[in-house]
C-alpha cells in the first residue's frame, strides 16, 4: 500500500480537508497498514527499509532485501533512569520485560534515507556545513521506531497474559542473532504535514498500554476512549476494531497478527484549541515519563550546533528527584537562538543569533551522525546499542 493510497484514503477521510490533520487516527491506521504490509516471507515492508546502522556509516546503503532487526537498548527509558539517578531520585519503574532484553530499532523509507544521504546529514562534517540551513524532508518521508521483546520473555512481559506457544498467532515475529523477537510497540511518523504526523501503537497484551494517559482512537477502536486503570500494569481489554478499520485490514495484504495491535494515540499539534499541552506516550518507548510525553515536542527539539554535535539545550528530558520530565507544548526560540531583546521573537529581529539548527524532528541525525572529522572514523553512537 503506497502513499498514494494513504493520501486517497476512504470516503470518510476524503470528506475532511487535509485528513492528516483532521482525521489523524484514520491516517495513522493507513500508515500502519502501509508499513506493515507483506514484503515477502514473514517480513513486513518496514523490515525492507534502512536502519540507523544502514544510514549512519561511511558509505550508507539502502537495503536491497529484508534485513533482520538492527537492535539496541531502548534509548529513552535508559536516559530517564540515568538522569533520575544522577539527580538523586528514585529510579522509575521499567516495563516487566525490560530486564529481559526489550530492544528497539529505527527504520526509514527510501525518501527519508535519500534526503539524509544527499544532504550529508549522516556525518558530522555534513552537519557543520548545513548549520544555519532550514531543512525539510519530502512529503513522502516515513519513519518507524519498533520495540521488540525476545519471544522467551513474552510471558513475563505480559504478566502471563500470553504464553510462548501463543506468540506466533498473536505477534509479528522476526529473528536477530539467532534469537526470536516479538514486536510489542511501534511509532509511525510521516511528513504528510510540515510537522510530521505522529502515532504510536502497542500490542493489545501490553500490561501498561493505556496507563497514565489512557488510549484514544476515534477511527479504529469501537471503544474510542479507554481510561487509565487506577492500578498500573494490570492490562486492558482488546481494542475491538470498528467496521471501517476491519474493512481496511481485510482489503490490505497484511498478516492477520497485526489485528492484535492497538492505536494508543496520535498527535497533530503541540497544544489543543484551549492551549493545553497535547500528550502522547508509549508505555514501552517512553517508559518512565509517559505523563509528560509529547512526540511532536520531543522531536521538535532535535538539533545540532555549529560543531555538528547534538545541542545540550535541546535535550529531550529534564530531571528532578521526583522523576524525568519530557518537554511539552510549542517549541521555544531559545532552543535554537540566543537573543538580547524581549519577546516576541521573530526572524529578522535585531540581536537574534542562531545557536542550533533543526534536524526537522529527526533525532537520529544529531545522535547517530558518524564523526568523520576524526581519523579513523569511529562507529556511530547508534550502532550496536
Amino acid at each position: 500500500m503506497g502513499l498514494s493510497a494513504v493520501a486517497a484514503g476512504s470516503a470518510q477521510a476524503q470528506s475532511a480537508s487535509n485528513p492528516a490533520l483532521n482525521a489523524p487516527d484514520q491516517v495513522a491506521w493507513q500508515l500502519f497498514i502501509q508499513v506493515n504490509s507483506r514484503a515477502g516471507g514473514s517480513n513486513s515492508v518496514f523490515e525492507t527499509w534502512a536502519s540507523d546502522t544502514d544510514t549512519f556509516q561511511p558509505t550508507p546503503q539502502f537495503p536491497t532485501a529484508p534485513t533482520p532487526p538492527s537492535l539496541r537498548r531502548p534509548v529513552l527509558p535508559q536516559v530517564a533512569r540515568d538522569g533520575v539517578q544522577a539527580a538523586g531520585g528514585l529510579l522509575p519503574a521499567l516495563p516487566p520485560g525490560i530486564s529481559d532484553g526489550v530492544t528497539e530499532e529505527t527504520r526509514r523509507n527510501k525518501a527519508t534515507f535519500d534526503f539524509i544521504v544527499q544532504n550529508d546529514l549522516y556525518k558530522v562534517s555534513g552537519l557543520k556545513a548545513a548549520f544555519g540551513k532550514n531543512l525539510s524532508f519530502p512529503v513522502d518521508a516515513v519513519e518507524v521506531k519498533a520495540n521488540w521483546v525476545p519471544v522467551s520473555a513474552i510471558p513475563a512481559f505480559t504478566n502471563n497474559r500470553v504464553t510462548i506457544a501463543q506468540v506466533p498467532q498473536l505477534y509479528h515475529v522476526n529473528s536477530a542473532g539467532g534469537v526470536q523477537y516479538a514486536l510489542v510497540a511501534m511509532h509511525v511518523i510521516s511528513k504528510l504535514v510540515p510537522n510530521w504526523t505522529w502515532a504510536t501503537f502497542e500490542h493489545k497484551s501490553n500490561p501498561a498500554r493505556c496507563d497514565i494517559l489512557g488510549c484514544r482512537d476515534a477511527f479504529g477502536a469501537q471503544q474510542a476512549v479507554v481510561p487509565s486503570n487506577r492500578t498500573a500494569g494490570q492490562g486492558y481489554p482488546d481494542c475491538v476494531k470498528t467496521p471501517a478499520l476491519a474493512a481496511l485490514l481485510k482489503a490490505a495484504d497484511i498478516d492477520p497478527v497485526y489485528e492484535n495491535y492497538c492505536l494508543k494515540g496520535s498527535q497533530a499539534d503541540f497544544v489543543d484549541n484551549v492551549g493545553l499541552d497535547i500528550r502522547v506516550g508509549n508505555s514501552v518507548t517512553e517508559d518512565g515519563f509517559v505523563a509528560t510525553a509529547s512526540c511532536m515536542t520531543c522531536h521538535g527539539r532535535a538539533a545540532w550546533n555549529k560543531n555538528g554535535q547534538a545541542t545540550s539545550q535541546a535535550g529531550f528530558l529534564s530531571f528532578s528527584p521526583n522523576g524525568p520530565i519530557g518537554p511539552l507544548g510549542a517549541l521555544l526560540p531559545n532552543w535554537y537562538w540566543s537573543f538580547n531583546s524581549q519577546p516576541p521573537i521573530f526572524e529578522g529581529k535585531p540581536g537574534l543569533t542562531r545557536t542550533a539548527t533543526s534536524a526537522d524532528f529527526v533525532w537520529s541525525i544529531p545522535f547517530c551522525a558518524i564523526d568523520d572529522t576524526q581519523s579513523p572514523v569511529p562507529q556511530s553512537n547508534c550502532a550496536g546499542k
